[in-house]
C-alpha cells in the first residue's frame, strides 16, 4: 500500500521540489500576513505545512526522494487533521481533502487515494457530529459526497492510465523484439557472407559490419528483457557486447563499476556501444595493448553532456577514430585521443532530454 510509484520519464522528484516551493512560500506568507494585520491566532495546519516544506526540501536536497515522500505525505495528514480540529474546517473539507486524495493517486498509488479518503471521512464525520444542529452543517455533508465521488474518478483515472502505460510497454516490447529479429536476420546474412568470402579485404569489411550489427544487436537484446524498455543499464549492455566481440581474450577490458547501474536511453546506448567498439577492436589489432588492461569509465559530465573514456589503450588515429568522430558530430559531441602516451580517449556527446 505505501508503496512509491516511480515511472521512468516523469521528473518527480523535480515536481515534488516545485511543490515544496510553493507551499512553503504559501504557508509562511499567510502566516506572516496575518501576523502584521494583527490577526495571531494560531493556524496549525499552514505552520505544520511550512515546517513539512523545510523538511522536504532539505531530504530532495540530499536525494532522499522516498523519504520526502513519506514525510510531506505524512504532515499533509497530519496538518489536515489539526486544521479541521482548531481550524476553519469548512475550507479543508471543500478545498484541501481533494487535494490530499490526489497527492497519494500520484506519488503513490490508488490504495493510498482510497486510504486518504478514508481518513478525510473520518474527520468529516467527525466534525458534523460535534456540529449537529448549528449553521453550515450542509457544507460538510455536501463535502462527504463529493469527495466520495471525486475519489471514484480518481481512481478510474488511476486505472485508466495505468492501463495505457501497461499497453505502451507491451507494444514497445514486442516492438523491441521485432528489431532484434531483424538485427539478428542481418546479422547471419553477414556472418554468411562473410564465410563465403575468398577476398582478405572483403572479409575484413563484412566483420567490420558484422561487429557494428552486433553492438546494435546487444542493446535490444537487454533492452526487451529490462523492466522499462525506452531504457537500458549500461553496464549490463557493456558486458554483454565486449563478451561477444572479445570472446577470444581471457579476460574483458575492466569496466568501472560506478558506471554499472547507469540508465541510458536506448538511442544514446547505441552511440555508445558502436564507439567502444571501434576504441577495443583497434586497440585488439595493435600490438602495443592488451585488451584485459583497458579501463572503461562512463561518466554524466553535465546535465546535457555524457562521456565515455578508455584508459589503456595507445592508439593512433585511423579509420576507427575517423568513423567514431563522425559519428558523434551528428549527435553533436566529439571525440578526443590523448598523444602524449597516457592512452586516454573520452568519446562526449548529448544526452537526450528526459
Amino acid at each position: 500500500m505505501f508503496e512509491i510509484i516511480d515511472i521512468p520519464g516523469l521528473h518527480r522528484k523535480n515536481y515534488l521540489l516545485g511543490i515544496t516551493i510553493v507551499v512553503g512560500c504559501m504557508s509562511f506568507g499567510i502566516l506572516g500576513f496575518e501576523f502584521l494585520m494583527g490577526n495571531h491566532t494560531f493556524r496549525p495546519g499552514y505552520t505544520v505545512a511550512g515546517i513539512a516544506s523545510i523538511l522536504c526540501a532539505f531530504l530532495l536536497y540530499k536525494s532522499r526522494y522516498k523519504e520526502a515522500v513519506y514525510t510531506s505525505s505524512l504532515l499533509f495528514f497530519l496538518a489536515l487533521g489539526l486544521g479541521i480540529v482548531y481550524g476553519p474546517g469548512v475550507k479543508n473539507a471543500a478545498v484541501w481533502f481533494p487535494v490530499l486524495v490526489f497527492f497519494q493517486l500520484y506519488f503513490f498509488n490508488r490504495k493510498m487515494a482510497v486510504l486518504a479518503m478514508l481518513y478525510c471521512l473520518g474527520l468529516l464525520f467527525w466534525k458534523t457530529n460535534a456540529l449537529v444542529g448549528t449553521v453550515g452543517t450542509e457544507v460538510y455533508t455536501d463535502s462527504i459526497a463529493s469527495l466520495c465521488v471525486l475519489t471514484l474518478f480518481a481512481i478510474l483515472i488511476g486505472a485508466n492510465m495505468d492501463k495505457l502505460i501497461l499497453d505502451k510497454d507491451v507494444l514497445l516490447k514486442e516492438l523491441s523484439h521485432r528489431v532484434k529479429n531483424n538485427m539478428q536476420v542481418i546479422l547471419d546474412m553477414v556472418s554468411f557472407l562473410k564465410d563465403s568470402e575468398h577476398s582478405f579485404e572483403t572479409r575484413n569489411v563484412l566483420q567490420i559490419l558484422e561487429r557494428r550489427i552486433v553492438a546494435l544487436a546487444s542493446v535490444h537484446t537487454v533492452s526487451q528483457n529490462a523492466e522499462n524498455v525506452q531504457s537500458v543499464s549500461i553496464g549490463e549492455v557493456m558486458e554483454s557486447y565486449l563478451n561477444r566481440i572479445v570472446s577470444k581474450y581471457k579476460a574483458l577490458p575492466n569496466l568501472d563499476p560506478v558506471a554499472k547501474h547507469y540508465q541510458l536511453d536506448v538511442k544514446e546506448a547505441n552511440l555508445l556501444l558502436l564507439v567502444l567498439g571501434e576504441i577495443v577492436s583497434a586497440a585488439s589489432e595493435s600490438v602495443t595493448n592488451h585488451v584485459e588492461d583497458l579501463r572503461i569509465s562512463f561518466r554524466n559530465t553535465g546535465l546535457k553532456t555524457l562521456e565515455l573514456q578508455v584508459e589503456g589503450a595507445s592508439l593512433a588515429e585511423g579509420d576507427w577514430s575517423r568513423f567514431s568522430r563522425g559519428l558523434l558530430n551528428q549527435s553533436g559531441g566529439e571525440l578526443k585521443v590523448d598523444t602524449s602516451g597516457n592512452g586516454k580517449i573520452s568519446a562526449s556527446f548529448e544526452a537526450i532530454p528526459r
